[in-house]
């Protein structure tokens, strides 16, 4: 029996970025993306980590499920499935780091000066700051300039709810969940972009040393590796899921 299959898209970006991974995944007609806060309306403007887990769990219409989440999603998920070891079968985290500024005792992340600055662009500019973020997403993917337009216009046709992204992007800059990443017990895959452009590809290496017992890969692209169509990324990532189904 199949399981059902649970995409949570990242910070800033609507669901409809997920969708050709959703498409690969979908044979059974059992795959969804969730998208995050930020880019609709709300009935609330803030936000914390247990208010994002409960949105989540209201997604989650069955389980046990897949869990894959992209970036921010990928934080998400792995808290999630930390915390409810009984409903998630499997997890795949896209370009998700741990630690996603780097402190002390985690270099291979973002400079603290670097997300301080898109932090104030978001409060200063968020349409501004939102597209020079789909820029940062295209880099380094063989379709960039091509990609690039097609997020431009992505988060173009949304409504932004800068105070949500701006609360959003502070847990993201503030997130350590290597302690959850140690207390997972479902299959684990971490995939990675080598020229993401957000997260250090480095970060594989270390996670490969610290949590032996996930699955690293590493694909050419950045920080939207899934979407290089060119290099067929799009169906690896499917497989890897598909793998992980098939042990539930």
């Amino acid at each position: 029996m199949s399981l059902p299959i649970v995409l949570i898209s990242g910070w800033g970006m609507p669901a409809t970025v997920l969708e050709p991974l959703a498409q690969e995944l979908d044979g059974d007609g059992r795959a969804c993306v969730v998208q995050l806060p930020g880019l609709v309306s709300e009935p609330g403007s803030r936000y914390d980590w247990q208010e994002l887990l409960n949105y989540l769990d209201l997604h989650l219409l069955e389980t046990p499920v897949v869990l894959v989440g992209w970036s921010l999603g990928g934080t998400l998920a792995a808290l999630y499935a930390s915390q409810n070891p009984d409903k998630v079968a499997g997890l795949v985290t896209l370009g998700t780091n741990p630690c996603f500024v780097r402190n002390d005792d985690w270099q291979q992340a973002m400079l603290p000066a670097t997300f301080s600055s898109f932090y104030a662009g978001m409060e200063e500019d968020p349409q501004a700051t939102i597209q020079q973020f789909s820029m940062l997403c295209s880099m380094g993917n063989s379709n960039q300039k091509t990609l690039m337009r097609e997020l431009g216009a992505l988060t173009g046709d949304v409504d932004l709810e800068p105070a949500i992204l701006s609360g959003m992007l502070k847990l993201l800059g503030e997130s350590n969940v290597r302690s959850q990443f140690a207390d997972l017990r479902c299959p684990v895959i971490h995939c990675f972009g080598r020229q993401d452009a957000l997260v250090p590809a480095d970060v594989a290496e270390r996670i490969e040393q610290d949590f032996p017992a996930h699955a690293v890969n590493v694909f050419n692209g950045g920080h939207t590796f899934f979407l290089d169509n060119e290099t067929g990324i799009t169906r690896q990532v499917a497989e890897l899921v598909a793998c992980l189904c098939s042990r539930g």
